[in-house]
């Protein structure tokens, strides 16, 4: 059931370039979240430019609070980037459907801004082992107290730990043991993960991102097509079983 509430803002903090978290206090979105849900956010003042609240992927719970991961990559943004603690901000959620909880080890692939929802996951999920990519070193997040899994990164131009792409590291991890995939990120790196998924014939999930008006399904303004039929993003994802998308893969 998802709440429509102002939310107080009790922490920001700058963790990567023009990228953010943003911590509020929000305790019946907590209570209901999953991992891969997302909140629909808002702004502290009225604002009819932007008029659309944003839709950030909940990147972690506790204690009554959750916590945003965002980037600046627009006017929306960069208002909600300018925030400060104290001030409250309407926020709508858990809204979507998230990932399934696995039974055993799963692996998750995220890259760059895929990054919040399976952080949750990992720190969510005791048995998870989570794969992070980014271009350079500046570019990746501060995760704060390290989640609950094994943690590996990899940095294009090799300036951090592994370099490589996320992906390279999920063919590392495949060889030494199978386990299912969920994945969050670029379209060009999660195209990738679900033609590894099918090489190692594990099951994939996929975060997807798209804008969004309304956040609950009413405006059809984020819909795609799947093997079933039109889907809303927002509403009956936004994670997918990869083998329902209507992607061209090579290998389908």
């Amino acid at each position: 059931m998802p709440y429509d509430i102002l939310a107080e803002v009790t922490g920001k903090e700058e963790i990567a370039e023009n990228t953010f978290r943003i911590v509020c206090e929000a305790h019946p979105i907590a209570e209901e979240a999953v991992p891969g849900q997302f909140c629909m956010v808002g702004f502290s003042a009225p604002t009819t430019d932007p008029f659309l609240r944003r839709p950030l992927a909940i990147a972690s719970v506790e204690w009554g609070r959750i916590e945003f991961i965002m980037k600046v990559v627009g006017w929306g943004t960069s208002l909600l980037s300018q925030i400060l603690p104290g001030n409250r901000i309407p926020v709508l959620g858990p809204l979507g459907k998230g990932f399934p909880k696995p039974d055993g080890k799963v692996i998750l692939v995220a890259g760059g801004m895929g990054l919040p929802p399976l952080l949750y996951a990992a720190k969510s999920w005791k048995d998870a082992v989570l794969l992070y990519g980014e271009k350079t070193m500046s570019d990746i997040c501060g995760l704060g107290d390290n989640p609950r899994c094994n943690l590996k990164i990899a940095t294009e131009d090799g300036s951090f730990e592994n370099q490589g792409l996320a992906t390279d590291l999920l063919i590392e991890e495949l060889n030494k043991a199978k386990a299912p995939i969920y994945t969050c990120g670029p379209i060009a790196m999660m195209f990738e993960v679900v033609k590894i998924a099918k090489k190692f014939e594990v099951g994939c999930y996929v975060s997807l991102e798209e804008r969004m008006a309304c956040g609950i399904g009413a405006c059809q303004g984020c819909v795609l097509p799947t093997r079933t039929g039109y889907k809303r993003v927002c509403a009956d994802g936004p994670v997918f079983n990869a083998d329902d998308l209507e992607w061209e893969v090579e290998g389908d």
